[in-house]
């Protein structure tokens, strides 16, 4: 009797720590047709208007406030299968290559460790996230600003620290060993706003050094968005301190507005360079057939800095496409 009164009890124990914990399998399919009147063939594109995903994540109740957290995306190109869907912040075939963390969360604030979205993407204001027609896309503008930072979307190697919000504010805390002799570890602090209808950020960070690039710069980051309900505006400016002043800042001004069953956003993205400033203009309308499904369409416009023929000439692309979530 005693024996079986103990078995109960560990089942019921058993249950109730399966009843205080949770897995969820989500994702994401992305593919479109695009094409740039710039010599280039018209082609499938994939992950325009969001990054193909499949991910697991899930969460544990510790007890007295306290959660454990974990988190492995994977992302992929839905137009061929191939791993790896974003223009930079990838590692190539690799499972988990987008965001993999594990962490806890409670009053204190959370922790996470592994390859999070780094400081800088996580604090930046898009009107479009990073996605738009390829070679005139935000996330392109100001990716290049970045590069001598060690910068990508996603930190590999990283322990970031979130802490509570108070009256709005938010500190953000982000270190990165290189894991290489005699380079720089990497380094983001952040402060963050959120209350009502106006978000901003102020981000000093610094990426980890490579073996190309052992001691990465400072770029410095500052975003801010307003919702006035009929429209929301986005702001993103930053400063690389590792380039000549005629290449070391760049900035993207944007605007949503919900229309219909959907809404449409336009955006206008500069990159200092010597000689001649890359540019582009891109807009679309985002049109929702359902909660998880998403018909779109992109237009953009831009100058031969985003590497594209013509040397100083504005040329045009379009992509449309259909998002699917699950």
């Amino acid at each position: 009797m005693k024996k079986t009164l103990i078995a109960l009890a560990a089942v019921a124990a058993t249950s109730a720590s399966f009843a205080q914990s949770s897995v969820t399998l989500s994702g994401l399919i992305d593919v479109g047709i695009e094409k740039q009147f710039s010599g280039a063939p018209t082609k499938m594109a994939a992950n325009r208007n969001a990054t193909s995903n499949w991910t697991i994540s899930g969460t544990e109740d510790l007890g007295g406030g306290l959660k454990a957290v974990f988190k492995a995306s994977t992302s992929f190109n839905s137009d061929d299968g191939t791993l790896g869907g974003l223009s930079t912040g990838t590692t190539g075939s690799a499972f988990g290559n987008n965001d993999m963390f594990v962490g806890l969360t409670g009053n204190f604030g959370t922790l996470r460790a592994g390859r999070p979205i780094n400081t800088l993407y996580g604090n930046a204001f898009f009107a479009n996230g990073t996605k738009g027609v390829t070679g005139y896309d935000t996330n392109t503008i100001l990716a290049g600003l970045t590069a001598n930072a060690g910068s990508s979307v996603f930190v590999n190697n990283a322990v970031q620290y979130h802490s509570p919000r108070f009256a709005g504010f938010q500190v953000q805390v982000e270190y990165a060993p290189s894991e290489l002799a005699n380079a720089d570890d990497g380094f983001g602090l952040g402060i963050r706003y959120d209350n009502g209808p106006l978000s901003a950020s102020l981000v000093s960070y610094e990426g980890a050094g490579t073996a190309a690039l052992l001691k990465p710069k400072s770029v410095t980051q500052l975003g801010a968005a307003y919702d006035f309900s009929v429209a929301k505006v986005f702001f993103t400016y930053r400063d690389d301190s590792n380039k000549a002043s005629t290449a070391d800042t760049g900035y993207a001004l944007g605007v949503t507005a919900p229309v219909g069953p959907g809404a449409i956003y336009a955006s206008y993205n500069v990159a200092e360079a010597a000689g001649s400033d890359k540019r582009s203009i891109i807009a679309g309308y985002k049109y929702n057939l359902s909660k998880r499904t998403q018909a779109y369409f992109q237009l953009a416009n831009g100058n031969a800095a985003l590497n594209l023929s013509g040397a100083n000439k504005s040329t045009n692309g379009y992509t449309f496409g259909l998002t699917h979530s699950f």
